[in-house]
């Protein structure tokens, strides 16, 4: 089964987290590009990171759990054509902590802020996972300052995920326990071992948190709530009402494993078993249903990698960079 935003998010729930952010270990900053931080509201500003390149700008939202820097090995791929920048979402990371605004249509209207704040008339949007909804925001609300947009793995129906779970606490999934890792290469070893690929190293320094004598692994880096309110903020998505270019890469997978997982599993209560397994034919002929009709539109492009995980550029990143390249 396919290591999910969701799955990856329920882990961020069972840890506990500082309220505010607090500068990530190792003190280096990447050389690969420059950090800016962007107000997008209130007490409210995002890290953006800022690759350089000359072209019109292509800007990168991680998924639900990561940061910006998610992308130091994908991003530099693309300056030779565009000024390239990554976005970490508000409450993950060096970006603000604020206690509220992780619904999809505050999260969508942060990246329109931000573009505001680095004078971006239009962008493409690359967004992995969660990101999906921010790029269905912003296609839907704001058309005229998107030039195409890119999902990598990111139009799984979390609105209709979130619907399902709004009656209980979050279920729990197969996942790899993080706590008790002795070092930061150990947790980097795990997390490549379940993604296909390692993260970037300033990913790790910037989204997790190590004991300063020992190195040991003690949580994420991460607004406590954030996680769930993400989740459970989720909004349906509309995707044939995104009239710009848009591009579709993914694994061809999606969250009916997740789903019947749950209906099998002796782990959960009885009653979400019960809902799982009357849920996932529902689940599985949505899934079938939105992927004709993605294919059947005129301004998308489908790409499926099959095999590929959840992280496609960590495990396919050639066929990723052709991909896009060619949609730019």
């Amino acid at each position: 089964m396919r290591i999910s935003w969701l799955r990856l998010s329920w882990v961020l729930l069972l840890s506990a987290c500082a309220t505010t952010p607090s500068s990530p270990p190792g003190g280096t900053e990447d050389p690969l590009h420059q950090v800016k931080r962007v107000r997008v509201a209130p007490e409210v500003e995002l890290e953006v990171l800022d690759y350089g390149g000359k072209g019109p700008a292509l800007v990168f939202l991680p998924g639900l759990g990561s940061t910006a820097h998610v992308f130091d090995v994908l991003a530099p791929e693309f300056t030779a054509t565009h000024h390239v920048y990554a976005f970490t979402r508000r409450g993950f990371g060096a970006s603000s902590w604020p206690a509220t605004g992780y619904d999809s249509a505050t999260l969508g209207h942060d990246v329109l802020a931000a573009m505001e704040g680095l004078g971006l008339a239009k962008a493409t949007l690359a967004g992995h996972s969660l990101a999906g909804d921010e790029l269905n925001w912003m296609g839907l609300n704001h058309p005229e300052r998107v030039e195409g947009l890119i999902f990598l793995d990111a139009t799984d129906n979390k609105g209709e995920i979130a619907a399902f779970l709004k009656p209980g606490p979050l279920p729990p999934l197969p996942f790899t326990v993080l706590d008790g890792q002795p070092s930061r290469e150990a947790v980097t070893a795990l997390l490549a071992r379940d993604l296909g690929g390692p993260f970037p190293p300033h990913e790790i320094d910037h989204a997790y948190e190590f004991d300063a004598a020992t190195g040991a692994y003690l949580r994420y880096h991460r607004q406590p709530e954030a996680t769930e309110q993400a989740i459970r903020g989720s909004a349906l998505p509309d995707y044939a009402k995104i009239q710009c270019p848009v591009l579709a890469i993914s694994d061809e997978q999606a969250f009916a494993g997740w789903v019947e997982f749950l209906s099998q599993s002796e782990g959960v209560p009885a009653d979400l078993r019960e809902r799982a397994r009357a849920f996932l034919p529902e689940l599985r002929q949505h899934e079938a249903a939105q992927d004709a009709l993605l294919r059947s539109l005129p301004n998308w492009k489908v790409v499926t990698l099959p095999g590929a995980g959840h992280y496609l550029w960590l495990t396919r990143q050639a066929e990723v960079v052709s991909a896009m390249r060619a949609f730019l």
